[in-house]
């Protein structure tokens, strides 16, 4: 097991509920370890084992849901 750190921006966060959908999406995911969103900043810090999982999958998963990945 490989353990990465993926840390990025997610602009939409608007309420609790975005939160909750981000942290229950990303948390489903095969690989994900841990996931931590700031609300008020929108700061992401999501850990993952990279040989079940790629960041950009990630990234990805967040850009379904309708928010921005910077």
């Amino acid at each position: 097991m490989a353990q990465s750190t993926a840390v990025f921006s997610i602009q939409g966060i608007d309420s609790e509920e975005d939160l909750q959908e981000i942290d229950n999406t990303l948390s489903e995911l095969d690989g994900v370890m841990g996931v931590n969103v700031d609300q008020g900043s929108g700061d992401a810090e999501i850990k993952y084992d990279e040989d079940v999982l790629a960041e950009e999958r990630v990234k990805i998963t967040v850009r379904e849901l309708g928010y921005t990945v910077k």
